[in-house]
């Protein structure tokens, strides 16, 4: 992510079920995992973007009024994160 971007308390939450930190280190981690040397792939949806990061993290951002707010943090494994970027994309393609 190159842009500014809002972290809602959902996803804050669903990375807390992971990690046991407060709320500042989860923040501080999060956005550690989107910095640019991270990303392995971004794939565009409309108003929905999703990024893949190289420790098979998905995050899905919404744009709202011209602010991309971070709604959710999913974990997966590296096979499965794999066929969650080929889903994406062909989600993606199909909407264009």
């Amino acid at each position: 992510m190159f842009e500014d971007y809002i972290i809602t308390k959902h996803a804050i939450e669903r990375y807390a079920e992971r990690i046991k930190c407060n709320k500042k280190d989860i923040i501080k981690r999060i956005k550690n995992d989107l910095y640019f040397t991270k990303v392995k792939k971004i794939i565009n949806n409309g108003d929905t973007r999703y990024v893949f990061t190289r420790n098979s993290k998905e995050f899905i951002f919404k744009n709202d009024n011209g602010k991309w707010i971070l709604k959710t943090v999913i974990k997966r494994s590296r096979n499965t994160n794999a066929y969650a970027m080929q889903k994406r994309a062909r989600l993606s393609n199909s909407a264009v």
